[in-house]
């Protein structure tokens, strides 16, 4: 009824949550992608909880609702980051070529997003030309300054997603089972990081850097000269500026997710023309190729060998694979199928 040793009162051992916790705390801050944007997520909560409270605290309708604008800005730097994990998970049945893509279709919301921000504010804009509005300059200036000097808008300035790439160290396996039914198969595995993600949520936080300081400007214009115009001419060039910026990343990252390789056919078609050339093989077909992320691609093909070959169905198949990878870039998975009795019997 009572414990025998003093050891029953020992503590528990850790949660399986808090262990998750630590295991993606370890994931977040291993990646320079993640890292980065779990800086970003950080930076913009502290400053928004700041802003919070010193609103409350001054009665500052201005600041808290600049508060609330950046909260839904947390929210989509954390289904950034949160993309950014899912993407390391490992494949499984059900997603048996892991979450990469994820990150991908995290770009993609976010881009089209932006766009929709863009196409609302051209409207506003339209309509307070036609009906300009009345105007405090004062508060606005003093609310947008605030909101400018948000330490995430001065981080992500200085980072430069398009001309840098962070990739998780490779790795690559293949196995040749041994041919089972006339059928062989090789694949080939790898894994990598693309920045569709990080250039969503640099766009995302750059929009809001762009709003504030069309704010800032414009405002100053309108105090200088009195016409109120200068605010929807603002946010017209902001809106158009943010759409031009984006626009690429919703093609890119559509491309992706439609499959499309359309940009590297002429390199695949040139790659398999050369398959003729290796020994034994006399045919090929059924060749699909399609991307996984903004570089790599995934390949299946099945192939023919000559019926009087003596080559080992082994041998041909590391070529066929080799001069693939070799001649198109980005080719990390690759399943290649012989068909035919012949080949079985070349190989038993």
């Amino acid at each position: 009824m009572y414990p025998e040793s003093i050891d029953a009162f020992s503590a528990a051992p850790r949660t399986p949550t808090s262990r998750l916790i630590r295991l993606y705390l370890k994931t977040i801050l291993s990646n320079p992608e993640s890292r980065k944007i779990f800086y970003f997520l950080m930076l913009n909560l502290s400053y928004m909880l700041v802003q919070m409270l010193y609103g409350v605290w001054t009665n500052s309708l201005g600041l808290i609702s600049d508060a609330i604008h950046m909260a839904f800005d947390c929210m989509a730097i954390g289904v950034g980051l949160f993309a950014s994990v899912m993407a390391t998970w490992e494949p499984n049945e059900s997603f048996t070529y892991g979450y990469g893509r994820i990150e991908t279709l995290s770009g993609f919301a976010n881009g089209i997003f932006l766009i929709l921000i863009s196409i609302f504010i051209v409207f506003e804009a339209i309509q307070r030309l036609l009906e300009p509005p009345e105007m405090n300059t004062s508060q606005l200036l003093l609310d947008h300054s605030h909101s400018h000097s948000s330490p995430a808008s001065h981080s992500v300035s200085h980072s430069e997603p398009h001309s840098h790439s962070h990739s998780s160290e490779a790795h690559t396996h293949s196995h040749t089972p041994q041919p089972k039914d006339g059928h062989d198969h090789t694949h080939g595995h790898s894994s990598a990081t693309n920045g569709h993600n990080m250039r969503g949520v640099f766009l995302h936080v750059m929009a809001d850097t762009l709003g504030s300081v069309g704010v800032i400007i414009s405002t100053l214009l309108i105090q200088f000269y009195g016409w109120t115009g200068f605010d929807p001419i603002a946010s017209l060039f902001i809106a158009i500026l943010i759409a031009a910026s984006v626009f690429p990343l919703v093609v890119d990252t559509g491309k992706v997710l439609a499959l499309d390789v359309a940009d590297r056919d002429l390199v695949i078609q040139q790659a398999l023309a050369e398959l003729s050339s290796i020994e034994g093989v006399a045919s090929y077909d059924f060749p699909r190729f399609w991307p996984k992320d903004a570089t790599s691609l995934i390949g299946s093909i099945h192939i023919h060998l000559v019926p009087t070959t003596y080559t080992r169905i082994d041998r041909v198949v590391e070529r066929v694979d080799a001069l693939l990878r070799e001649k198109i870039p980005g080719l990390q998975e690759l399943t290649i199928q012989v068909e035919g009795k012949q080949a079985f019997s070349a190989s038993s």
